[in-house]
């Protein structure tokens, strides 16, 4: 292990998901809130931090970039992930039984039309992965999650249906923070 990187939500999330795949290398720890992500920086116990700044169709994450501001934290490097969300319900829910759809603000805006095909009320979540545990704990059959294949796998979820987002190219920009701008953005020459 190379050190310690933290994100907002469960396993399953995209933000946990972006750890795995820009920084596979390091341990990583989860947090309940994004403020707690950069919090969990500030404090050493994580060296990194992955926050989701902007996606592609659903515009910017709230408050994400004045949050790295405003803690004084510093961007490392802005990473794209794709974001491909499922819909997905407790075993033996059917398609016509949905009456609601749990996630993350803005995954909902991310799949729009699935939700206006199903005429299904949205309830967010702080997170997709979340969404998908307190689906899970639930066992309603009138409920579905939009998350990762992940969440589904992790929490007993069956997918309804695959591919629910309105955008082919959906994705997310992620900023991977840290307490300072590292060695050579901050003029160090290393090997010295």
């Amino acid at each position: 292990m190379k050190g310690v990187v933290a994100y907002q939500g469960e396993p399953g999330a995209y933000a946990h998901e972006a750890c795995r795949k820009f920084l596979p290398e390091f341990e990583r720890i989860n947090r309940p809130t994004f403020e707690a992500v950069a919090d969990a920086v500030l404090a050493g116990e994580a060296e990194l931090g992955m926050l989701p700044i902007e996606n592609n169709s659903a515009g910017a994450v709230p408050g994400n970039r004045e949050l790295i501001a405003r803690k004084g934290l510093f961007v490392r490097e802005e990473v794209e992930l794709p974001i491909i969300l499922h819909l997905m319900a407790v075993p033996g829910a059917r398609l016509e039984e949905i009456e609601t759809v749990v996630s993350h603000p803005i995954a909902l805006a991310q799949c729009h039309k699935v939700l206006e095909r199903l005429s299904a009320k949205a309830e967010e979540a702080i997170n997709t992965a979340v969404g998908a545990r307190l689906l899970a704990d639930s066992g309603d059959r009138r409920k579905a999650a939009v998350a990762s294949e992940a969440a589904a796998l992790a929490n007993g979820l069956t997918i309804l249906c695959r591919n629910v987002h309105d955008r082919a190219d959906n994705a997310t920009i992620f900023c991977i923070v840290a307490r300072d701008a590292g060695e050579e953005e901050a003029g160090e020459e290393s090997g010295t």
